[in-house]
């Protein structure tokens, strides 16, 4: 992962001339979740490199594979498989915020269809109540234009100030009980429309297989967090 974020992290930070804010927020030590809107398949590369601390994220074990999957991996994927991933990717999870690191999550749990920010499914109040860690809202912006859903990334070097990585100030974990955690989904959820400037859509985003998109999404097991 070190390496990835030296190289490919560092060379996609500079092709495409992201901002990035906030990433003081970030704890310098101890398991951290980093909590985002999900509009592209650019996200999870752009926030692995904008990261301050080396974040894991979680990905079907088909981006695992070849070229495309060895920076998958370097920057910081686990693969998981489909249909069998959600007790065991939920406890891996749990296990590595308690080991001390950084997970990054989209609590949308699939890319946008609209451009709003939909409902976040509960799988990220549960998992950062079970490891006790604290959660960075965070903003993409921009990333649909470059990398829209269900089309190739345009060829172009982005220009200055359209994209963006937007972290916000943490927010402790929640208690175990179902209110403590609805209220705690509600809050990150607010500060992630305010990151990244997005109106918010009360129904949640449909989570379905697309021909026409790459395989970016995680399985639906996953992806229904």
């Amino acid at each position: 992962m070190r390496l990835g974020r030296r190289t490919v992290g560092a060379a996609l930070l500079w092709w495409t001339r992201a901002e990035i804010a906030g990433a003081e927020h970030v704890p310098e030590t101890g398991g951290a979740l980093l909590a985002g809107n999900h509009r592209s398949f650019l996200d999870h590369f752009l926030l692995g490199a904008a990261s301050p601390r080396p974040a894991r994220f979680l990905g079907k074990k088909e981006l695992a594979s070849g070229l495309g999957g060895a920076v998958n991996r370097g920057l910081g994927m686990i693969p998981v498989d489909r249909g069998r991933a959600d007790l065991a990717a939920l406890q891996a999870v749990v296990d590595m915020l308690r080991a001390g690191e950084v997970v990054a999550l989209f609590p949308e749990g699939t890319r946008s269809p609209t451009g709003r920010l939909h409902r976040f499914r509960s799988g990220l109040a549960r998992v950062a109540a079970q490891a006790a860690v604290p959660t960075v809202p965070l903003g993409l912006v921009g990333t649909a234009e470059v990398w829209p859903r269900g089309s190739a990334p345009s060829p172009r070097r982005p220009p200055p100030g359209l994209l963006a990585v937007r972290f916000g100030p943490l927010i402790g974990p929640p208690a175990p009980s179902p209110r403590a955690r609805r209220a705690f989904t509600d809050r990150v959820r607010a500060q992630v429309a305010a990151l990244s400037g997005q109106a918010i859509d009360e129904s949640f985003a449909p989570i379905r297989d697309d021909p026409t998109d790459p395989p970016s999404d995680p399985p639906n097991g996953v992806s229904a967090w």
